[in-house]
């Protein structure tokens, strides 16, 4: 190979070992890449749900002082106000009995009762978050959200996606800045040796003739 050409055989040991070295970094990296990627998909699904839990939970925190005025009109304009989120497929709050006292949708535009089968069939695909009502301690009701779970991936992804493509560029200008100084200082080093070998081999010759040259 022409990088090992005119370098000493421990010099060519050396390289062949930096080399090695190299490759198996490369190929850790690599691994550890796709490792960081397995697990940044693990921690998605994980913020969806937290993020999905969340947005319930700030339901039913708001909806705990119009439950307690028992103020159904209120009641009615936040679920009419939740489902307007393109994430939020219906909204129901109910009292503590069970009443329901408010229900929104956006699956579709026709106007079907809550209870109905056709609307049930379009709202069974999207999972029920359920939390209780409460204030001072006490049960005031709960609310049922139906969410579309992969409205909130996309957007945990999209955010992740940014930040992993900023540390992937960060990799690649730091991989290039440190192949550029690799080679610049490889090539000086390896100047510096064939140098040194080609001054020992025009001095041997000299050296082999003066031995050869009769003494008088």
């Amino acid at each position: 190979m022409f990088f090992l050409k005119g370098l000493k055989k421990s010099h060519r040991i050396s390289r062949l070992v930096q080399m090695a070295i190299a490759i198996t970094l490369a190929v850790g990296l690599i691994q550890l890449w796709q490792t960081s990627l397995l697990q940044g998909q693990q921690l998605l699904k994980s913020q969806t749900q937290k993020m999905a839990r969340l947005l319930v939970q700030q339901t039913a925190y708001g909806a705990a002082p119009a439950l307690q005025l028992q103020n159904d009109e209120q009641l009615q304009w936040l679920a009419s106000t939740l489902v307007l989120d393109p994430k939020v497929m219906s909204a129901s709050i109910f009292s503590e009995d069970g009443q329901r006292l408010a229900f929104a949708q956006s699956v579709t535009d026709e106007e079907l009762e809550p209870d109905s089968q056709e609307l049930s069939l379009l709202l069974e695909r999207y999972p029920p978050y359920v939390e209780a009502v409460t204030q001072d301690g006490n049960n005031l009701g709960f609310i049922e959200v139906r969410l579309e779970p992969r409205l909130f991936f996309n957007e945990i992804k999209e955010a992740h996606q940014i930040h992993m493509e900023q540390q992937q560029m960060m990799l690649i200008i730091a991989g290039l800045i440190g192949m550029l100084l690799s080679r610049s200082l490889s090539f000086k080093r390896a100047d510096f040796d064939r140098r040194k070998t080609r001054a020992k081999l025009r001095k041997k010759p000299k050296k082999l003739k003066k031995d050869k040259e009769p003494r008088s």
